[in-house]
């Protein structure tokens, strides 16, 4: 069940949006996001729920195929007017309640936009929920498995204990492709999670990883263990213990949601149930003498690289003592 509250975006949204819409009634609806004009709710005359985008342009924009659940389209209305229909094409509980999430974060991140280039945001934002609104559980690599157990790990049980959650889930900037997976106010950490069968050294898989552009760097390594005990947590606990933090607010919860949505619709279900509890974890001051490769010190012509760091050299800048400091104050 995900868990839906009031906040502040209830001055713009209804928290179900076609609660007031008994009978069919497209074309015509009632406004979806109140504070633009062009998106709308209604039922059509299938009785079936859909939000449409209203607006000049788009003559040369195609809907999307190949989506689960939804059907996407392009209408022509008159003197160039389009619409872009989005429409629930199944009907349990839990694919409307998704289903208005969407639709309430494509009309919130996309409102700025005009034109056609309004109907390609909307298609890439409703594209970007595709695993949420239907996983795929085709299975995570080993890598992706790890590598989200660890940052959830951070995010759910460090971070959100420190600070507000909702303040966390806008910290936490990984999933956006951003450099660093959580940037504070002057401080980044990269966050680099691995099993206990290889703890010697850590691995870095881009020029940009540990590539300082805040006032400090840091580098948290998590080595976890599969666990059948008690103090084994899975991946589905860590996320719906967010969830569960993010509660009093839909606007955080939303983008939670969303930053989500990739990998975790992949895991498959032997992944979201699989234990794994922390062995060690060490945060380390990324300082100039850090041993690391930066776009400093490469030269231009080299596109990407990969490299491994033995963790016995870099003791020296193991500040894990001070973790929670170095958080609660970054």
């Amino acid at each position: 069940m995900i868990m839906m509250t009031m906040n502040k975006y209830e001055a713009f949204f209804k928290d179900d949006p076609w609660e007031q819409i008994k009978e069919p009634c497209y074309p015509a609806g009632r406004r979806l996001y109140l504070n633009d004009g062009r998106f709308w709710v209604s039922r059509n005359d299938k009785d079936q729920i859909l939000f449409f985008v209203h607006e000049i342009g788009g003559r040369s924009v195609n809907g999307l195929e190949n989506l689960e659940g939804v059907e996407v389209r392009i209408e022509e209305i008159k003197n160039d007017e389009y619409r872009l229909c989005c429409i629930l094409t199944v009907t349990d509980a839990e694919m409307r309640e998704k289903f208005s999430i969407v639709s309430k974060d494509v009309a919130h991140h996309c409102s700025q936009f005009k034109g056609a280039q309004l109907f390609i945001q909307v298609q890439e934002r409703i594209k970007s929920w595709a695993n949420f609104l239907k996983p795929n559980r085709c299975g995570l690599s080993q890598s992706e498995f790890v590598g989200l157990w660890g940052e959830l790990y951070v995010v759910s049980e460090l971070l959100m204990n420190i600070h507000s959650p909702s303040d966390v889930v806008r910290f936490w900037v990984g999933p956006e492709g951003k450099k660093q997976d959580i940037t504070l106010n002057s401080i980044a950490i990269e966050v680099k999670a691995s099993l206990s069968g290889d703890p010697r050294s850590i691995q870095i898989s881009s020029i940009d990883q540990l590539d300082r552009i805040t006032e400090k760097l840091y580098l948290l390594h998590l080595i976890a263990n599969p666990s059948n005990s008690e103090l084994g947590i899975t991946l589905e606990t860590l996320y719906q213990n967010c969830l569960r933090n993010l509660a009093h607010d839909i606007g955080a919860e939303t983008l939670f949601l969303q930053k989500t949505s990739e990998l975790y619709g992949k895991a498959n279900e032997g992944q979201l149930r699989e234990k794994l509890s922390i062995v060690s974890l060490s945060l380390f001051d990324v300082r100039d003498d850090f041993p690391c490769i930066t776009r400093e010190v490469i030269n231009l012509g080299i596109a990407s690289v990969k490299y491994e760091i033995l963790v016995s050299s870099i003791k020296k800048f193991d500040v894990t003592d001070d973790i929670e400091g170095i958080i609660k104050n970054g």
